[in-house]
């Protein structure tokens, strides 16, 4: 379904299923634990924990499809601002948690957003707005308690019917 999985980092991010148990992250140990039916085992794409800092401006990595796509951005609550281009995908009545999910930090809570692509070239951008990067606790820190979002994808499904 997609080729040519390029990163601005230069660092290998891994195809994967999206389901209870499998890793989140490649340079992480976190593991899913609670996958909406609609998204289970559907592709996902490994990004790595400490691209986290890329800014939103700045592309973050690009593949291509053979087909029409649903891509779903799964990015973590707890971050205060989203991205201004997340603000083009929609945001679904779904969530995703991780096996480190604690009620009290949110950090393993991730709401799910969804944009659907023609086949072609997809290109994501940077997990920091760029109001987090303007206050130096969070750039010091490297984003400390703060996550990358992961991407998952499906065949699309035409929605107008």
């Amino acid at each position: 379904m997609i080729s040519n999985l390029c990163t601005a980092s230069g660092k290998i991010y891994e195809i994967g299923k999206l389901v209870p148990s499998h890793h989140q992250y490649v340079d992480r140990l976190y593991q899913f634990d609670y996958v909406p039916d609609e998204l289970s085992g559907c592709l996902h794409i490994k990004t790595h924990g400490d691209d986290k800092m890329i800014n939103e401006d700045e592309v973050c990595f690009s593949f291509d499809s053979d087909q029409d796509i649903d891509v779903f951005i799964l990015y973590p609550d707890k971050q205060p601002f989203l991205p201004k281009w997340l603000i083009e995908f929609e945001r679904k009545r779904m969530n995703v948690t991780r096996m480190d999910s604690m009620a009290s930090n949110l950090k393993g809570y991730f709401s799910i957003y969804k944009k659907q692509y023609k086949k072609g070239p997809v290109v994501l951008f940077g997990n920091s707005p760029s109001s987090m990067l303007a206050q130096n606790w969070y750039v010091e820190t490297k984003g400390a308690n703060y996550c990358m979002y992961s991407v998952c994808i499906k065949p699309a499904i035409d929605e107008r019917f």
